[in-house]
């Protein structure tokens, strides 16, 4: 991810091949992710109603013509799965809303997609807690959580690929102009006219490279 910004006005639609390829492959797999968690859920709790919901973490051994037993999650069990998503889907919003960052999209919509991953993302992970001390939201607020938070690894994925491949096509045929890169990571300022804040100056293409020799530059 540094790699693409520190390129001065790389945007995902001036990648190369392999990039192309690469980014294409990781985030297909994202989808593919999105689909198996939502099976993963609908199998484990028996579908995506609050009963279901509930029934995910308080069990339904009481129930004695239930098809099929749920055990109730102990509270270790609970953290066991907050612990194992906390990190892995936390890595995987910030991936993909860095890859989005690299679109034409405004500040406003991309600012509003890492927004509702992440809060969505404590939704899920605060939710099982609710369940297990019957909070009357807990089933509401689980199944928002997940929604939204498959939404935007959904919505972010597409816009990457979109951009990929079919964006630049659209616009030529519309006779649009290619957007501009992002802003950079370091504005320039008066204070630091090279824009980062360690000192070091943006390099400029037209500029002479300071070590090749004299008679060259």
């Amino acid at each position: 991810m540094t790699r693409f910004f520190k390129q001065s006005g790389f945007t995902l639609a001036r990648a190369n091949p392999s990039t192309r390829v690469l980014l294409t492959l990781f985030l297909c797999t994202v989808l593919a992710g999105c689909l198996v968690a939502l099976l993963q859920y609908s199998g484990k709790s028996g579908g995506f109603s609050s009963d279901d919901a509930l029934r995910w973490i308080e069990g339904n051994e009481q129930d004695y013509e239930a098809e099929e037993i749920y055990p109730q999650k102990s509270p270790r069990e609970i953290l066991a799965i907050v612990h194992d998503h906390i990190f892995s889907l936390a890595l995987l919003l910030f991936v993909v809303l860095h890859l989005v960052e690299l679109t034409p999209w405004a500040e406003t919509p991309k600012i509003s997609l890492s927004l509702i991953g992440y809060g969505s993302l404590a939704l899920s992970l605060l939710s099982p807690w609710g369940l297990h001390w019957q909070w009357p939201f807990a089933p509401l607020t689980l199944r928002i959580g997940g929604a939204g938070l498959l939404l935007v690894l959904a919505t972010g994925s597409l816009a990457c690929l979109d951009e990929l491949w079919w964006a630049t096509r659209r616009r030529k045929k519309t006779g649009k102009k290619e957007p501009a890169a992002p802003d950079p990571l370091f504005p320039r300022n008066r204070d630091n006219p090279g824009g980062c804040p360690l000192g070091h100056t943006e390099s400029n293409p037209d500029d002479p490279d300071p070590s090749a020799p004299d008679e060259i530059r």
